[in-house]
């Protein structure tokens, strides 16, 4: 055999070493699975290391999970008793919403629940007037801190995650963030929370179901709006080991979580049962004293996910903006 030929071996044997060394990195090793998904993230939520994701870095509108990093802001800069009026500004945001009125007066803890629980946009407003002066003030005071606590890929034009031009943030970010969030006890205590009334009359619940399904669930928080799809980022916990999932552009979002929750606690070492479609059959009664319920079906649902590579948390880069 000639020295060309061997030459030519050599490499054909190098690069298929080296394709099938990344087919084992992006998870092709497993059943393969889809998700609707566009980006996802899953963190083991002691450490910080990324334990799966699917585009983690791509930038994409956060919609109301961003109210996570508003929380995170509100309580560095404001105590939970402080007292906040509300402004015309801030009653006319459109929903979601609780209907806070110009002039009515609520204290910075109530704000928060309503924030985190009900998806506020009139409280995320209320708050950020009052922290900043003006929501627009906020917003940009809101991308420096984040940043600084390491969300470096992401850029905030509002309070609440409405739709805005050059406002972005990536599935890492999210987790870095929620996991900020909930080693604060006072926002862990709020996310983990499933009703709160303010005021005396006004009940709040939360929009994360999984609250209301599995007792694996620790706290999250919700987001959609037509550009964004689905958005979510929550915790969960099963035995010693806690798990981040934060998730952008699904249009199937408690079918393609529930899958990407299994994977997670199965690369965390403490394997869960496949998790039943509860989400999808939750309905909450209209009376204010209603609770959640699960309706009866026999309908049977499966999900299917793509897996991604995992990663590891980025260098700090310079921030660039993207059409919206």
């Amino acid at each position: 055999m000639s020295l060309r030929v061997k030459y030519g071996l050599s490499v054909f044997v190098v690069l298929a070493i080296l394709a099938m060394a990344a087919g084992f990195a992006a998870g092709e090793d497993e059943e393969g699975f889809e998700v609707s998904a566009r980006s996802f993230v899953i963190m083991d939520a002691k450490t910080g290391k990324i334990l799966l994701a699917l585009n983690p870095q791509l930038f994409l509108p956060p919609a109301s999970t961003l109210k996570v990093m508003t929380a995170l802001s509100v309580v560095e800069h404001l105590k939970m008793t402080d007292r906040v009026s509300v402004s015309p500004y801030a009653a006319s945001a459109p929903a979601s919403k609780i209907g806070i009125k110009p002039g009515e007066t609520y204290t910075v803890q109530d704000l928060l629940y309503a924030l985190l629980l009900s998806s506020a946009n009139d409280a995320a407003r209320a708050l950020a007037e009052k922290v900043s002066g003006s929501e627009p003030a906020f917003a940009h005071q809101l991308t420096q801190e984040v940043r600084q606590w390491g969300a470096y890929r992401t850029t905030l034009a509002t309070a609440n995650g409405l739709p805005a031009e050059n406002q972005y943030s990536t599935a890492q970010d999210l987790a870095l963030m929620l996991r900020r969030a909930m080693n604060n006890p006072e926002l862990a205590k709020i996310m983990a929370t499933k009703y709160f009334t303010i005021q005396g009359d006004r009940e709040v619940r939360n929009h994360n179901r999984f609250l209301f399904t599995t007792p694996l669930a620790v706290g999250g928080k919700t987001g959609y709006t037509r550009a964004s799809k689905h958005t979510y980022v929550g915790q969960f916990k099963n035995g010693d080991q806690e798990i981040i999932v934060a998730m952008m552009g699904s249009t199937k979002k408690w079918a393609d979580l529930r899958p990407l929750i299994e994977k997670g606690f199965e690369l965390a070492g403490t394997p869960i049962a496949k998790l039943p479609p509860a989400e999808e059959k939750l309905w909450f009664a209209k009376a204010s004293n209603g609770r959640a319920r699960v309706a009866k079906s026999s309908r049977k649902r499966r999900a299917k996910v793509a897996m991604g590579a995992a990663g590891s948390a980025p260098a700090k880069k310079k921030s660039r903006s993207i059409p919206q």
